[in-house]
This record gives C-alpha cells, structure tokens and sequence, in this order.
C-alpha cells in the first residue's frame, strides 16, 4: 500500500471516527433532552416546551425551557405556572404582586399579549422560574414525542448502534476463525 493511500485511509478513518462520535454525542443529548422534558431532572429543573407566541419576542414559541423552583418571586421574573384547576401549563411574566388574605397574588402576562391574564396565580401554582430557553428546541423535543419521531430520531439511530455493533461482532469473530490456529504441543 502507497503512502498516499495510507495516508487517505487513515485520514477517512479519522473523519468517520468524528462523524460516529458527533452522532453519538447528538443522539445521547437529545435523549437526555427528552427524558428531562417528561420528568424533572435533579436538583428540581424541569424542561418544558412553549406551545404559544405569548411571549415573543423574548421567548419564541418552540423554545424549550429550563424551569426551576425559586424561593420567591418578583414582578419581571419570568415564570411558569399552572393554576389548580386548570390542565393547562403556561410561562408569562409577573407584572404586579398582592398580598391577599395573608397568601400571595400574582397578576401575569405574556410580552406578546396587550393585557394582563384575566384570573391571577397564586405563589403555590408556580412551578418555577425560567432560568434559560434555547429557542425552535422545543420543536425537536415536541417532534420525538410523537411515535414517527420517536422512531425516527431515536429508534432508527439506536438500531444503527446495534447494527454496528453487531458488524464488530462478526468482523472479529471471522478473524478468529480465518487465524492459523496455533498446534497444541501434547505432553
């Protein structure tokens, strides 16, 4: 073999090396991602995906968040809530504060709305503070929960893992056999 051959093997083998770990390193984040997105992570964060415009600019929807229980709240704080009563998941921004009967109000609204949320959210329907968003993550997140993207961005990349593991397997196992086999020495 020529050097320059060499040389092209060793330099496509180096490249396919990098391809292979980004992948698994794309694969395993997004794996994470989504195993954060249905339940909480240690030390109390939780990622959550944002299904409306409410509070573009500043949060786009698609955006994914990272949530995380404060020990208090202040008007500006960016938060996400959801009222006992109510199914529904929502991050707005507290504008105004009240006490009430000795429990804290707080009145909400999104940067994108014109008016304030019509019913207000007490401190114990907060489920946290927005400590980041990476915006259009949400979309990927939403995308693999579904059974076609589950399969697609999870199921097929760990086939291909399995598939190439499988290929080592028997690569190495003909290698053992097509080795001259060295005679036993009898005593």
């Amino acid at each position: 073999m020529s050097t320059e051959a060499l040389n092209a093997f060793v330099y496509m083998k180096v490249v396919s090396t990098m391809i292979g770990t980004a992948f698994f390193a794309a694969f395993a984040a997004l794996a994470l991602l989504l195993l954060g997105s249905l339940i909480p992570i240690a030390g109390g964060y939780q990622i959550r995906i944002v299904e409306s415009g409410s509070m573009a600019p500043t949060i786009p929807m698609g955006s994914a968040l990272v949530v995380r229980a404060a020990d208090a709240y202040e008007v500006g704080d960016i938060v996400t809530f959801q009222r006992i009563d109510d199914e529904e998941v929502t991050t707005h921004r507290i504008i105004e504060e009240e006490i009430v009967s000795g429990e804290v109000i707080y009145t909400m609204q999104g940067d994108a709305n014109n008016v304030a949320d019509q019913r207000t959210v007490k401190e114990r329907e907060i489920v946290g503070k927005v400590r980041a968003h990476i915006p259009f993550l949400g979309f990927v997140l939403d995308f693999v929960r579904q059974p076609l993207g589950f399969i697609l961005i999870i199921g097929l990349p760990a086939l291909w893992i399995v598939y190439e593991q499988v290929l080592r397997i028997v690569r190495e196992l003909k290698k053992q056999k097509d080795s001259p086999k060295e005679e036993e020495s009898g005593i």
